[in-house]
């Protein structure tokens, strides 16, 4: 045990002289910082400009307010006249405008009382997409309280005949107003899902094909270290298990770097999940480069290799999106295991079976290129 501590500490020390690993290293905390500084900026998938025609309606006003309380995935910017709001979406610095008319809360009753939902806002749009459906599902989310209101009060004043106050009318009405959201997310855990910047949703994605190319980083500084004949002491058949020794050594300082990054960046969750994740995570790396290295051969040729396999893991892991057709290449990729694991007790047991199966084909691979050597 001492030598292995003796072993590990003159690695660690000789990688540290490496500029380029304190390159990676140093990517990690400046893409933290740089994402939590963006998530406290305002930003949103959609810009939308909000004009009011008449600034003393006090119901437009509310729903502006509303609006601009809430901003999680939309950006909003506030006009003066309509033809300011109009000329932000012409340049292409709103994606879309909101306009709100004069009485408002008389558009909307009479929208309720023809017993059908009727334009009440003008939106300008250069074109439709999917971030603009999404948007304007927002709109009517903020409208739909005050025209539900409208339709019944209609239906009470004129349906059913019946006289009341505004006070009484809204005292009714808020008894059966629900609290709160209808629906909780939950995780295969139990874990509430918390409402979080969506610019900080792929920093655990990002953080683990990170780990994945300093596991490559150390299949090519160990590669480079055997053609310069630094192992040549050791024997052939027993080099694997030293790769392993050598890629456990970079991979458990990534991995280090890796748990502090999540606890900084506000994604972590309880600390002897995380480590257990991670140490599993490692050990599905370290299998997984060297299998990739071993089918190599060569470094140009593993060079070659690793921006293909990590923009292959971006797009197919669930990093930024979650694609179930891609579900047979995911099972071959270590960062979809991690991903997953961090809510499910499944994929943790996944990732002990993976560790095992890699070992296992490095074994194969590596006995069968020895006997072609020989």
């Amino acid at each position: 045990m001492r030598r292995i501590a003796v072993w590990f500490c003159l690695l660690n020390k000789r990688l540290f002289k490496k500029w380029s690993f304190l390159m990676i290293l140093c990517a990690v905390p400046l893409l933290v910082a740089g994402m939590r500084l963006a998530a406290r900026q305002e930003s949103g998938i959609v810009t939308v400009a909000l004009c009011r025609t008449d600034p003393s309606d006090e119901l437009a006003a509310k729903i502006v307010d509303g609006l601009l309380q809430d901003r999680n995935v939309l950006r909003y910017v506030v006009c003066e006249t309509p033809e300011e709001a109009r000329a932000l979406v012409e340049r292409f610095q709103a994606d879309a405008a909101w306009i709100f008319p004069e009485n408002l809360a008389v558009r909307l009753g009479e929208s309720a009382a023809r017993k059908r939902v009727k334009p009440v806002v003008t939106v300008v749009e250069r074109e439709d997409s999917v971030p603009l459906a999404f948007s304007r599902e927002i709109l009517t989310s903020a409208l739909y309280p005050f025209f539900s209101y409208a339709v019944y009060e209609d239906y009470v004043r004129d349906d059913l005949g019946l006289w009341a106050d505004e006070e009484e009318l809204s005292e009714a009405y808020e008894r059966t107003h629900a609290e709160g959201s209808l629906f909780q997310i939950v995780y295969f855990d139990g874990r509430a899902v918390e409402k979080e910047s969506y610019l900080l949703a792929p920093v655990r994605g990002i953080l683990a094909l990170w780990l994945v190319l300093c596991g490559f980083a150390a299949s090519l500084y160990y590669m480079q270290d055997e053609q310069r004949g630094t192992f040549s002491w050791m024997p052939i058949k027993h080099r694997l298990w030293l790769a392993f020794g050598f890629h456990g050594v970079v991979l458990t300082d990534a991995a280090a770097a890796l748990l502090i990054a999540c606890k900084l960046s506000g994604v972590f969750t309880v600390w002897y999940k995380e480590v257990m994740n991670g140490v599993l995570f490692t050990g599905c790396v370290l299998v997984f480069c060297n299998l990739v290295r071993l089918l190599c051969g060569t470094p140009e040729r593993l060079g070659s290799c690793i921006p293909i396999l990590l923009m292959g893991m971006a797009a197919v892991c669930p990093v930024f999106i979650s694609v179930n057709r891609f579900q047979p290449l995911q099972y071959l990729l270590p960062p979809f295991y991690y991903l997953k694991a961090t809510h499910s007790t499944y994929h943790v047991y996944l990732m002990a079976a993976y560790i095992l199966v890699g070992a296992g084909l490095c074994v194969l691979v590596s006995g069968w290129k020895n006997a072609l050597h020989k």
